[in-house]
């Protein structure tokens, strides 16, 4: 909740009209949550441009007084007639009163909870089934069930079997053919995973769960990047009054400020008429190549053009945050992009010299706890480590904001007023190939040209983050902070790295007995060629396979403490793994100062096999003579505790993991040798035959609606 704080105003007195505004939170009633995703039409406010008018499958929010059976009445009307009319006014209604300008945030609502409570959520998928969303399809390398959705708690130790943190299942939308529905239950062998138009979730966080932030999102595989890119995400955060970082006085005293960062890939489509709004569309988001948006019994992909590469800040394009001098602020902090990795870092403009600084409170939603240094205060971020030793890879790790993660931060102003810009780098892709000045080790690519030096090194590099020149460089601003003379009362304190340590976390697993000393688990991100033939030019890929949920890819035994040793063969990839966090000791050669629990973690580009797709072409750590290598390997500790049964672990830049870049993974008792099978999969209704299907899961009580 925000604390008690001052309102900024300008020299007029009116708030500024690009100034942030936060996401409203989701409407209640008796401790549910209501979540319906329904095609609407957003102004995306630009305050350093044109508004986007944008159409988007984005959450409803619901005021408080529509109760939970009402909704779920709505839903059943819309499910059994197709008619969606009523939620609809209900929804409008609803949006119209649910807090500043709702209708222009294309992003979800803040969802709160506590430790050792229950998270129930009503999910409604009012959108409308479609072939050419590929809604009847299946396929484990080929984007599609466009309109299909579930629901994922992005970082939270929760089970996820039945109707809690499920991957496994499909709500499908209104009008979705019985045979659909159908064919669904038998490839999946458990028809309550196979759900139409409504469902409710209930989620159990256990009272011993690290308080901090999280987020939520759809989360079907084959259409995860363009759910994202149409903002069905939001913040989750869990609040601990008594372990949490909510206990200290200076977070209570302190203003909030949610940022939800987003791409919202909204394009003209082709014969679009002058003014209409802005389209997602299949191939928007994944491209046209070959068949990748042609599905069986529909038509061929609309070419679009003019596709927005702008990231959001809920739902707002260059938005403005307001500081007073000294203020220190509470940022929550949610990378929800497809692919985007954002330097955490805040450029002066304008000749001001010092520049607000960023000190953590935690990374992914866990507390980061280190020795007590001196003075006492928060781990504070700097400009990236060029020739990092623990403590800077630390800084680095936790600098680069990649898409899946999290950072609670307190947000500390300069004494003096100044203006500042956070900057998202030009994609290094976009860049021209540019042959460095000075002698040095730098990033191959696969084009070579003549020079003093070859081959070229391709920016950004490391040494161009935090800087001003990103702008002239391609890059884009972001959010700017205007920190303004201060009057009245606001924050200044910080709370102290001693408080921090003393906060709830889960149990330390380096240092301890047991720890492996060589990985146990490998993981190696990369690419098939033309392998796979459902995938145009071939398949993401896990250790040389795509996602197939006939059989878990890999099994994990309770209580076991495994050493994960994971890289990229190409690319830039994000590792993110559900139900239990992990804390990353090592990146290349450099141990950590002190590990850092995390549930997402960057695998930086392999250096002599990137290409133009690499994030930080010099890499994480920088180690002079890394350009023969195939990339710098992460290393991390991690048990699975508390829950056994299936969930997955995939790379979180999401177009690669609706194209195959994805394991299906089995928890299981410490003495069970074997794990279960899953039933073939069948070919889908009005479907060509895909190789694989998706796992059938676990059953649980169907908790479809109405109740």
């Amino acid at each position: 909740m925000m604390a008690a704080g001052v309102l900024v105003t300008d020299a007029a007195g009116a708030q500024s009209a690009s100034e942030l505004v936060m996401p409203p939170a989701v409407g209640q009633v008796d401790g549910t949550g209501l979540l319906v995703l329904l095609p609407q039409t957003f102004t995306v406010p630009n305050g350093n441009g044109a508004s986007l008018t944008v159409q988007a499958n984005a959450f409803l929010n619901f005021p408080d007084q529509t109760s939970t059976a009402t909704a779920k009445r709505m839903l059943e009307t819309a499910r059994t007639t197709g008619k969606v009319g009523k939620l609809d006014k209900a929804g409008k209604k609803a949006t119209a009163a649910s807090g500043p300008a709702p209708n222009e945030l294309l992003v979800g609502p803040t969802i709160r909870a506590q430790p050792g409570t229950t998270l129930n959520i009503l999910m409604g998928n009012l959108l409308s089934y479609n072939v050419n969303q590929g809604d009847g399809f299946m396929s484990n390398d080929v984007p599609h069930g466009l309109d299909v959705v579930n629901l994922h708690t992005h970082g939270l130790h929760v089970s996820p079997n039945g109707n809690s943190d499920n991957v496994l299942l499909s709500l499908y939308p209104v009008g979705t053919p019985e045979s659909v529905i159908k064919s669904c239950a038998e490839d999946m062998g458990k028809p309550e995973l196979c759900q139409q138009v409504g469902y409710s979730y209930s989620i159990q966080i256990p009272a011993a769960h690290a308080a901090g932030t999280y987020w939520y999102h759809t989360h079907k595989h084959g259409s995860v990047a363009f759910q994202l890119s149409n903002g069905e995400a939001g913040a989750l955060i869990i609040q601990d009054p008594v372990h949490g970082i909510d206990s200290l006085v200076p977070v209570q005293q302190a203003a909030e400020k949610v940022m939800v960062f987003q791409t919202i890939q909204a394009g003209t489509p082709q014969g679009a008429a002058t003014g209409a709004p802005l389209q997602i569309t299949c191939a928007g988001v994944y491209g046209t190549n070959g068949s990748t948006c042609t599905y069986p019994g529909g038509s061929a992909p609309t070419p679009i053009s003019n596709v927005n590469g702008q990231l959001s800040v809920n739902g707002q394009l260059s938005p403005t945050v307001t500081m007073q001098t000294g203020e220190v602020q509470l940022w929550r902090v949610v990378n929800a992009t497809v692919g985007n990795v954002l330097p955490m870092c805040l450029v002066p403009t304008g000749g001001a010299t010092a520049t607000p600084t960023a000190y953590v409170l935690a990374a992914d939603g866990v507390p980061l706890q280190r020795p007590v240094p001196s003075p006492d205060l928060p781990l504070a971020l700097k400009p990236p480590a060029l020739t990092p030793d623990g403590n800077g890879v630390v800084n680095n790790e936790l600098l680069l904001l990649s898409p899946g993660q999290r950072l609670d931060l307190m947000m500390q102003a300069p004494t003096a007023v100044g203006t500042y810009q956070l900057i998202q780098p030009a994609s290094s892709a976009s860049l021209a190939m540019q042959p460095p000045t000075t002698p040095g080790t730098y990033q191959l690519s696969a084009t070579t040209q003549t020079g003093n030096y070859n081959p070229p090194v391709l920016l950004p590099a490391m040494s161009s983050l935090c800087q001003a020149s990103q702008l002239s460089n391609g890059g884009q601003v972001v959010m700017t902070v205007n920190v303004v003379q201060g009057s009245g009362s606001y924050n200044t304190a910080l709370p102290t790295q001693t408080q921090l340590n003393a906060l709830y976390t889960p149990a330390t697993l380096a240092g301890t007995t047991g720890v492996p000393s060589s990985p146990t688990q490998g993981v190696v991100f990369g690419f098939t060629s033309g392998t796979y033939a459902n995938s145009t030019g071939g398949a993401s890929v896990v250790n040389g396979r795509p996602f197939t949920p006939e059989r878990p890819q890999r099994i994990l035994a309770l209580g076991q403490t495994n050493l994960w040793g994971v890289q990229s063969a190409a690319d830039t990839h994000m590792f993110h793994i559900h139900t239990n966090s992990f804390q990353v000791i090592k990146r290349g050669t450099v141990d950590y100062a002190f590990p850092v629990w995390r549930d997402t973690v960057l695998i930086n580009c392999a250096p002599a096999m990137g290409g133009g797709n690499c994030a930080f072409p010099q890499g994480v750590t920088n180690v002079a003579g890394s350009v023969n290598n195939y990339g710098e390997v992460v290393q991390f500790l991690s048990q699975a505790l508390d829950y056994t049964g299936q969930m997955v672990m995939h790379c979180h830049n999401t177009n690669h993991e609706d194209t195959g870049m994805m394991e299906l993974v089995e928890m299981v008792p410490a003495d069970q040798a074997t794990p279960s099978r899953h039933v073939h999969m069948h070919e889908a209704a009005g479907a060509a035959p895909a190789n694989t299907s998706r796992g059938p899961g676990h059953p649980a009580p169907s908790p479809a609606v109405p109740h």
